[in-house]
């Protein structure tokens, strides 16, 4: 079916999650199919929104931003996250926004170049948010996996 996956997309998805800036015709070598037929399979998944861009694993740290937290936010009244996700969006070293089951109501990471510049951040900027009754932060000492799912091609 047009709109399925199988073995050959999900060869390319592994492929180009390792490296999505690897050009078509080293995947087309890697996968042993056609530059075109990656290129269409590509198209495919890009109209089916499967694959939404492309991105960059920056590694913050070099560039003196040492700090990522994780923060778990508790709402005054659940049917205010979409209010207070609209306003995290707004925060620049916000990366993430999930809103989720469980202890807390929304979890987000973000980044800073330091304590001051995150105690800044979290006073200023999301401690104004209206709709937030607690939160609980957490400061990731290392991260030690980024990737995406390993589909199995077999």
């Amino acid at each position: 079916m047009k709109d399925k996956l199988d073995t050959v997309d999900y060869t390319l998805l592994k492929i180009l999650s390792e490296c999505a800036q690897m050009p078509f015709t080293e995947v087309a070598k890697k996968a042993k199919i056609s530059p075109g037929t990656v290129h269409m399979r590509i198209k495919k998944m890009k109209d089916l929104e499967i694959i939404k861009g492309a991105t960059l694993s920056i590694d913050y740290a070099k560039m003196d931003w040492n700090l990522t937290m994780f923060l778990g936010v508790f709402l005054k009244e659940i049917g205010l996250y979409k209010l207070v996700i609209e306003q995290l969006k707004r925060i620049p070293e916000v990366v993430q926004v999930n809103h989720t089951t469980g202890k807390y109501d929304i979890f987000v990471k973000m980044h800073a170049r330091d304590s001051e510049h995150y105690r800044n951040v979290y006073q200023n900027a999301i401690l104004t948010i209206s709709g937030i009754s607690a939160i609980e932060t957490f400061i990731s000492i290392e991260e030690n996996v980024n990737r995406h799912i390993s589909f199995c091609t077999e």
